[in-house]
């Protein structure tokens, strides 16, 4: 293979990176007692709650209560496995965005619609 310029990389490699350090994947959520979460079987989609967590650092896994009863212990990186909501009443969106600024300020929003409903005397 010959890098001339305006020869492609190979499919599956990007351009420019050669060798170093791998990227860290992101992990999964870290899943508590009483998460609800949803899983993708071939039946199509369970929902149930976390009920215990197994902690080995070789394969971490929760066991997971369905809501027909049954329970089944799942790995914790299962890609068919979603969050839900959090035991704390969270939504994974939640989560992830909950570290961003609030766009809007409803209590000056409020005092503006207020304003404009008397007519604002200045």
């Amino acid at each position: 293979m010959n890098n001339k310029p305006g020869n492609k990389p190979p499919a599956g490699k990007p351009a420019g990176k050669q060798g170093g350090k791998p990227e860290e994947k992101p992990t999964g959520p870290d899943y508590q007692v009483g998460d609800e979460i949803s899983y993708a079987a071939a039946q199509g989609m369970l929902y149930g709650t976390v009920v215990k967590i197994i902690n080995d650092p070789s394969s971490p896994a929760v066991e997971i209560q369905f809501e027909d009863g049954r329970k089944e212990v799942k790995k914790s990186r299962d890609r068919a496995m979603r969050l839900l909501r959090r035991s704390t009443g969270r939504s994974e969106l939640d989560e992830q965005h909950g570290d961003r600024k609030k766009l809007r300020d409803y209590d000056i929003e409020e005092v503006r619609r207020s304003e404009q409903r008397r007519g604002s005397r200045h």
